[in-house]
């Protein structure tokens, strides 16, 4: 209630102002105060009269003007919509004012260094660095950053250029030399690894057949195959294992 407002024995019309439950003006209109009454909650004598975007607040004594944004529209950066329904002092930092168009079906919208921009939701879709290295699209508003490429490289020596991947055949070919390398190694071992266990077995049958004769326990063919044994066994020696895996095995007796 205004402090200057003085109770009447007589009914009188004023001018009275009102204002909601946070001060904020609401309207005005000409009151008939009843003879020895005061004037309604929420209301004051003192004139309001704001301009345009503009809106008057009661602070208790006196109107201030501040901005009126109530009533605006603005988007977040990807085109979600907001409308502002009480008194604010601004818009976010992160609103944008510039209204977005419809995308279309599939599509989204990114606001970006003041202007729209309609993509295509990949989300899922591998992209590449540089030097090859996979990632994912995380979500439907990626950018592909620059020096980045959703063309897959074609071996693991490619460098995009910025155009095209380019391979390094110095590192290619040594990569394949390390690799021949390595799988001649392994073939070895395994060969070495074979012959020692048929070595074994030719060993173990040679020991017997031995046994036997020398015991004059032998039987009908011990003698041929023990000769069969003891070549099979020197067949296995003069093998080369440096031509593992391509080695022609001797046939065991």
């Amino acid at each position: 209630m205004s402090m200057t407002f003085e109770f009447s024995s007589n009914p009188r019309f004023v001018w009275i102002y009102n204002f909601d439950e946070k001060g904020v003006f609401t309207g005005t209109f000409n009151y008939c105060v009843p003879p020895g009454t005061g004037l309604p909650a929420n209301c004051t004598t003192v004139p309001c009269q704001p301009k345009s975007g503009m809106a008057g607040v009661w602070d208790g004594q006196k109107w201030r003007t501040v901005p009126d944004l109530r009533g605006v529209e603005y988007w977040d950066s990807h085109g979600t919509r907001f409308i502002v329904l009480e008194l604010i002092d601004a818009l976010p930092d992160w609103a944008v004012t510039v209204a977005p168009p419809v995308p279309a079906l599939g599509n989204v919208l990114l606001f970006k260094e003041g202007a729209w921009l309609e993509l295509t939701d990949q989300t899922g879709t591998t992209y590449y660095s540089a030097d090859g290295q996979a990632h994912q699209v995380p979500d439907a508003w990626f950018i592909l950053p620059e020096g980045y490429t959703f063309i897959p490289p074609g071996t693991p020596f490619d460098h995009w250029d910025g155009t095209e991947w380019v391979t390094d055949i110095l590192a290619q070919q040594a990569a394949q030399a390390q690799e021949a390398a390595e799988q001649q190694a392994q073939a070895l071992s395994q060969a070495q690894q074979q012959r020692k266990a048929l070595r074994a077995q030719a060993d173990q049958q040679i020991t017997e057949l031995e046994d036997a004769i020398a015991l004059g326990m032998q039987q009908d063919g011990d003698a041929e195959r023990l000769t069969a044994w003891k070549t099979y066994r020197v067949l296995l020696g003069r093998i080369d294992l440096q031509t593992a895996p391509a080695i022609d095995w001797p046939v065991m007796p």
